[in-house]
């Protein structure tokens, strides 16, 4: 049987780069990041009650939930998985094991080789499907509800607004410059079908993405971006975000970096999981929300 999506939860690095990467972005956004990886910790923040017995209960209800086959907590992180694999067959290099403080070796990473612009786009494009498709999946919607997930975006709180900022910051600001927002849409336009096939997110987002073949799933891509990209513009003048200012972020946790800012978002893809780590964490609270509602 696959672990319970509070069992993917408490398998979460305490620390390790993503920790530290997240720990550093979560400083440009108000109230932080707190790196949860207790359920009944969850559990506790979310019903205000330590009562063991009650959060045993939420916790049984939660995990008959998402054992369900008809739901889809399962599925919304595979969505994350799936960009967490793309973005390590992407870079190309390995994983550091582990990590003990500040980290030097970023002085010493040096010669990553940026994607191309046009892949670069078409990878934050298909993070953005994911996070639109993960979003239906667990409050059982269909996958093409833009406007229900623009409607959400406002709402984003917690790990997920943290997620949305790592999402603008690491995939859009450092590899495509502070205009990244305003070029999308012709960066996307210039995607073709065999750029898609060349991202491995892709292969495991496929039979997700509505419609037929490698075109209808662009215009999926294409639209889904187009929703998420007024509220991202929002939240970049909100938060005053850029690339030096991202940059500037992650050195208080993971130490001075004397590299280009693509490079820097080659790092973070290479060596990070943001988004899956953010994900597990959101779809974990989602869940727990839901089950607290139903005892």
């Amino acid at each position: 049987m696959s672990a319970t999506v509070l069992e993917r939860l408490e398998r979460l690095p305490r620390r390790n780069l993503t920790v530290l990467a997240l720990k550093g972005i979560g400083t440009l956004v108000p109230g932080g990041w707190q790196n949860i990886t207790s359920a009944d910790a969850l559990i506790a923040e979310v019903m205000g009650s330590e009562d063991p017995a009650l959060i045993a209960q939420v916790r049984a209800r939660a995990d008959v939930l998402s054992r369900a086959r008809h739901e889809g907590y399962g599925r919304a992180l595979s969505l994350y998985d799936a960009v967490n694999r793309s973005q390590r067959a992407g870079g190309g290099l390995r994983l550091l094991a582990n990590v003990g403080g500040a980290v030097p070796l970023l002085r010493r990473v040096a010669d990553l080789t940026p994607t191309s612009d046009t892949l670069q786009a078409a990878d934050l494009g298909l993070k953005v499907a994911a996070e639109l498709l993960a979003f239906t999946q667990v409050n059982g919607l269909p996958g093409d509800s833009f406007g229900d997930f623009a409607a959400a975006l406002a709402d984003y709180g917690s790990e997920a607004r943290v997620r949305m900022a790592a999402l603008v910051c690491f995939d859009a600001l450092l590899p495509l410059g502070d205009q990244a927002l305003a070029r999308l849409d012709e960066l996307l336009g210039m995607v073709a079908q065999k750029d898609l096939r060349q991202l491995p997110a892709y292969a495991g987002m496929a039979s997700l993405i509505p419609g037929r073949g490698e075109a209808a799933h662009l215009s999926f891509i294409r639209r889904g971006v187009d929703t998420w990209l007024g509220w991202a513009g929002g939240l970049v003048s909100g938060l005053g975000l850029s690339g030096q200012k991202a940059v500037q972020a992650l050195e208080t946790t993971l130490g001075p970096w004397q590299g280009r800012f693509d490079q820097m978002a080659t790092f973070l893809d290479v060596f990070t999981d943001t988004y899956r780590h953010t994900g597990t964490q959101a779809v974990a609270r989602r869940l727990v929300q839901r089950a607290a509602a139903e005892i």
